[in-house]
């Protein structure tokens, strides 16, 4: 595997922004002339949410990102700096709000992490193990949601069935699919059959077709084998606490919906579990769709899985966890990352 520099930085430059910006006020725009509730007088009760709601709504997602910091520098094992990890973790995040949920962030990951001075090989193993960790927790933690809520973390919806022709069911088993099937290859990849995977990379780079890459894709074969067997020997220790920071990541980003919430309307201990498993869920749901970073898509279904929290304010809080969690990274993106990325580049090439 070679990194395509060209591809990578057309994903991080700052003009990637409009397409789900556009996306997502075309959907809103859509939804507002779609419902008759929605009006003047409705749009204004956005400023009835608590000013400890929006404080706490930040201090969530902070925390997010400075234990995916903590996370990123323990898959480096000493690799990476708290800066690095830091501008890693917001590269990637401006990656996910800019790349479809179904095509993944994945090579432009890589592409950031080796821009740190890690080979390509190693780069990939770090960016399939921190992806890998992430899958990990949707299959194991949406069965929990759906057994301990007995379902109701999976809502119907009469209107989505009939607009997009399947169910939300349907989205997330999809979804719990794919995630299957891509976890699969990650584990045998990494931990399970490295030597194996090693061996078919090796018989690729003898194929005639790709004899113009014969040299680099050997080469990153047993760079990926050699980070295999560095993972394979890492203590339970190391795994529980990826694990660990794996679930507290998620908890807390999911949490920022929670939030904003009770900034609203007050719920109970058992609606704060509902309210986080709905958001797992929709999670699940929002991995195949086709648009950048899930926007509009991500709006449209908020009001199955949270209108009967919100009642009369499902679509002006929609609004402030769109603004809060996804378009900050936008922002920075734009703003502040091509600075740093330009500033990788010419160190590394």
């Amino acid at each position: 595997m070679e990194v395509d520099s060209k591809k990578a930085l057309r994903t991080l430059k700052p003009r990637s922004v409009w397409l789900p910006v556009i996306i997502g006020l075309a959907i809103v725009t859509f939804i507002a002339f779609r419902d008759d509730k929605i009006n003047e007088a409705s749009l204004q009760s956005m400023l009835r949410i608590s000013v400890l709601a929006i404080v706490l709504a930040f201090v969530f997602l902070i925390s997010k990102d400075l234990l995916n910091t903590a996370r990123v520098k323990l898959v480096g094992s000493g690799s990476f700096t708290t800066k690095d990890a830091l501008r890693i973790v917001f590269l990637w995040e401006f990656a996910v709000a800019v790349v479809p949920p179904i095509i993944g962030p994945i090579a432009v990951l890589v592409y950031i992490i080796h821009k740190h001075k890690i080979d390509v090989g190693r780069a990939l193993a770090y960016a399939l193990l921190l992806a890998m960790m992430d899958n990990i927790f949707f299959l194991t933690a949406s069965p929990i949601a759906l057994l301990f809520t007995n379902g109701a973390a999976l809502p119907q919806s009469e209107l989505i069935q009939s607009e997009l022709g399947g169910s939300l069911s349907y989205f997330f088993y999809l979804s719990y699919g794919l995630i299957a099937f891509y976890i699969s290859f990650k584990i045998s990849a990494l931990l399970l059959f490295p030597s194996l995977v090693k061996k078919l990379l090796h018989k690729l780079a003898r194929l005639s077709f790709l004899k113009k890459w014969k040299e680099r894709l050997s080469n990153r074969a047993d760079e990926l084998f050699e980070v295999s067997k560095e993972l394979r020997g890492k203590s339970v220790a190391f795994w529980l606490k990826l694990v660990g920071l794996t679930y507290a990541i998620w908890i807390v980003k999911l949490g920022v919906l929670n939030m904003l919430v009770v900034g609203f309307v007050p719920i109970s201990t058992n609606e704060h579990v509902l309210l986080l498993s709905r958001h797992l869920i929709m999670w699940l749901v929002m991995l195949v769709s086709p648009t950048p970073g899930s926007a509009g898509m991500a709006e449209y279904i908020f009001p199955a899985f949270f209108g009967d929290f919100l009642g009369e304010y499902t679509f002006v809080a929609s609004l402030i966890w769109r603004l809060i969690s996804f378009y900050p990274y936008l922002i920075i993106g734009a703003l502040i990352l091509p600075g740093w990325i330009k500033k990788l580049v010419v160190k590394t090439e």
